[in-house]
């Protein structure tokens, strides 16, 4: 990643759900650069929701600082595992409703939903509704709503929980294509392939904290 802008830095952040609690996440000290992917992994509860809720700004840090560079200022992506998709609207409608909601003309979501839409494998279904998706459909369609904005930065939690091998192997190529385009990606998943297939390098919390790593797991 030698020369790639740096996007996103945290320094000492730390975040507590509880005044007197340890801390759920943190101290820790992470920067996320343009055509990085970095894999985020460990045990439930470890703090990779949450910090991916930080680098979102969904979720304020309760010390340190996290800065993020001005060119990637509403231009982060965040894809929660939990889908936001709206069931009774057919596909096309729901990236038509997410491109509106991003503040995008007209033209440039007819243009981006429909690009989505054939390189996630969806364009035969953009015309019907969702609640006829599979699972698998639904979140290759969830991660294209995010998409809608062309991001600098994309934050995964878990994109392809659920979803068969098909679905599997159209999101990491999707994936695969944002981190060529320059996008600077954190991605949540307890399937080590899809972290060693896409990953610049790995992150292992627990316990909220950094675990070293011995060498590094991915490939150059």
């Amino acid at each position: 990643m030698d020369g790639n802008a740096v996007l996103c830095t945290l320094r000492q952040v730390e975040k507590r759900y509880s005044r007197h609690a340890a801390p759920v996440l943190g101290p820790i000290f992470l920067t996320l650069s343009q055509g990085e992917v970095l894999g985020v992994r460990g045990s439930n509860g470890a703090g990779k929701s949450t910090l991916l809720s930080i680098l979102a700004g969904v979720l304020r840090p309760d010390a340190g600082e996290y800065h993020l560079a001005p060119e990637a200022v509403g231009k982060v992506a965040y894809v929660p595992q939990e889908l936001s998709l709206y069931h009774t609207l057919t596909g096309l409608d729901n990236l038509r409703f997410w491109g509106r909601a991003c503040g995008l003309p007209r033209q440039a979501i007819s243009i981006r939903s429909r690009w989505l839409l054939e390189q996630l494998d969806l364009s035969d279904k953009g015309k019907q509704p969702v609640s006829a998706y599979s699972g698998g459909m639904q979140r290759r369609l969830h991660l294209a709503s995010a998409l809608m904005i062309t991001p600098k930065v994309l934050l995964l939690d878990e994109p392809t929980v659920g979803a068969d091998a098909r679905s599997v192997e159209l999101i990491l190529s999707m994936v695969e294509h944002l981190r060529d385009m320059g996008c600077a990606i954190a991605i949540i998943s307890h399937q080590p392939g899809e972290l060693e297939r896409v990953c610049s390098r790995i992150l292992t919390l627990e316990a909220g904290r950094p675990v070293p790593e011995e060498g590094n797991p991915c490939p150059d």
